[in-house]
């Protein structure tokens, strides 16, 4: 039964929420500010916006359009809270092989643009507090936790990990730099250990799912493909042991809602445009705190 509550004493700040930006599969060749208002105000109330919008990764595969386009958000909310998502990584298109070595500095020099600007902060493992909410967050990245419980008489080597990877998704070919599937999760672990228990918000770019009991919170056509392992990792420590009452994800371009160990985990993907039509299905996730 609800509760009559008095929302000016008990919310904090307003949260909106949004994942797989994608802004080069948006918007190319010449386009305005007021193109890329326009576009954003199917998806976003301008006049009633959030005091931070939470980006969870996937802005984008160009990073002067990156920051071009988040300075223009910028302009209708006090803070923007982002990481950085796969595609964030990828090393492809001339532009990006001629400025950088390697997907990890490219991926350094995002940050660097990011965090320059006022308000808008690329975490990083690291927790920024905002009227004393505490977001904390990191890329993420996946793991063999999907296989490891749900195939357990199964034996999975690196070996053929790494050959389903190739397979099923291009960050084997676009992200330069690694050789495994997981090396990114090496990285991404001891960065989410450090803000798990200390922030209110945690963000990353790949699920957290527990993936020994909630695989039904993955889209019903991938429940059982083992390329599902490429989508979340096994996070249940995360979510028990943590701080968090909310986990803000994204890569999966469903909207997805879940609540486990007490923690409201969400995804709400913009997405590629043949599935967002073009922006006009798609809305805001907004979140009280």
């Amino acid at each position: 039964k609800l509760e009559s509550i008095d929302f000016k004493k008990e919310i904090k700040m307003k949260i909106d929420i949004l994942s797989d930006l994608h802004f080069d599969n948006y918007f190319y060749n010449k386009y305005s500010k007021d193109d890329v208002i326009n576009f954003y105000s199917q998806i976003i109330d301008f006049n009633n916006c959030g005091d931070v919008l939470v980006i969870a990764g996937d802005l984008g595969h160009n990073n002067h359009q990156n920051i071009k386009i988040l300075k223009i958000l910028k302009e209708f909310y006090k803070n923007i809270v982002c990481v950085l998502g796969n595609h964030d990584y990828y090393l492809n298109g001339k532009e990006n092989k001629s400025l950088f070595k390697g997907s990890f500095e490219r991926v350094s020099n995002m940050r660097e643009l990011i965090n320059k600007e006022d308000n808008i902060y690329c975490l990083n493992g690291d927790i920024i507090e905002i009227n004393g909410v505490k977001f904390g967050g990191c890329d993420g990245w996946y793991n063999d936790g999907f296989l490891r419980v749900n195939y357990p008489k199964a034996y999975f080597p690196r070996k053929s990990n790494n050959a389903m990877w190739q397979n099923c998704t291009p960050d084997s070919k676009f992200v330069v730099g690694i050789e495994n599937f997981d090396d990114i999760f090496e990285i991404e672990k001891p960065k989410i250990e450090r803000v798990y228990k200390e922030c209110d918000v945690m963000i990353t770019h790949i699920n957290p799912i527990n993936p020994s009991a909630k695989k039904e919170y993955l889209n019903p056509k991938y429940q059982n493909n083992q390329s599902s392992t490429f989508f979340c990792f096994d996070g249940e420590d995360y979510l028990k042991n943590g701080s968090m009452k909310y986990w803000i994800f994204g890569h999966n371009h469903d909207v997805i809602e879940y609540k486990e160990h007490n923690v409201k985990c969400i995804c709400n993907p913009l997405g590629y445009y043949n599935e967002s039509g073009n922006g006009q299905w798609i809305k805001i996730k907004q979140i009280g705190i």
